[in-house]
């Protein structure tokens, strides 16, 4: 049974999750062009980002940046409680979100007050306010968030480890190859091992397919690029896609709009 609520708009999502009995699943491998944030107060769990991985504990601040693939794999039934918070740093006023390093992804706040209170703070002004006061409240809530763990930032982060040296190897030439790389077939040859093995190992450690890996981070990219303002033609010959058609096709399935309306 869940106990939650969830307020979100076409800029701000924001979510308390409260579970009394989640039982052993993994959350979908997912990406998105946002900031994501998630604070895990209990259950038994761990979070995957990209080829690395956290077990997690009570009071871990996950800290995932936009384009990122991530999951969360619940270990064994339990209570769980995360609140799950996505924003833009440019539109909220977070501009610190982009100071903190990209090494850091984990931090450790149980017994930080200050931001123990701030995520207290959303409950409350969440059940009292309306929707426009709300996003306000919570831009600055960030803020103050962020503000604050710049405070601090090496002595509560946390070591990751990682997945098989393998898929690190395959999502590094994947990444730095992304508009560019065929396939599998490439991947695979490149790493000197068969694509059947590959795509196993792909569902087995991030449970995704490499082809499905590779469309959605080209479309975020397609996506983060037409909001640049770049002509959607040259968007699609500059992510890899064969031709207009199927960069349509593939891009209106997966935001709900098309290339145009962004």
């Amino acid at each position: 049974m869940t106990n939650d609520y969830i307020w979100t708009t076409d800029n701000l999502f924001f979510k308390h999750e409260i579970s009394e009995d989640l039982p052993c699943d993994t959350y979908s491998m997912h990406s998105h062009k946002a900031y994501e944030l998630i604070y895990f107060l209990d259950g038994d769990a761990t979070h995957v980002i990209e080829d690395r991985k956290y077990k997690l504990k009570k009071g871990d601040l996950i800290l995932i940046r936009p384009f990122q693939y991530h999951f969360i794999q619940i270990d064994s039934p339990s209570r769980y409680e995360r609140y799950d918070i996505l924003f833009d740093p440019e539109k909220h006023g977070v501009e610190n979100a982009n100071r903190i390093s990209a090494d850091t992804e984990v931090i450790h706040i149980a017994g930080n007050s200050i931001l123990e209170e701030l995520f207290r703070k959303c409950d409350l002004y969440y059940q009292s306010s309306d929707r426009e006061t709300f996003e306000k409240i919570l831009s600055h809530l960030l803020a103050e968030l962020f503000y604050n763990i710049l405070l601090f930032p090496q002595p509560s982060a946390k070591e990751a480890t990682t997945l098989s040296p393998l898929i690190s190897k395959a999502l590094k030439y994947t990444n730095e190859n992304l508009c560019t790389v065929s396939g599998i077939e490439e991947i695979a040859s490149h790493l000197f091992v068969s694509q059947t093995y590959l795509f196993r190992l792909f569902q087995k450690e991030l449970h995704q397919t490499p082809k499905k890996y590779i469309m959605e981070k080209r479309l975020l990219l397609a996506q983060k690029l037409l909001s640049d303002g770049e002509k959607a033609i040259s968007v699609c010959k500059r992510c890899g896609f064969r031709d207009y058609t199927t960069f349509y096709r593939n891009y209106t399935a997966f935001f709900g709009r098309t290339p145009s309306e962004q």
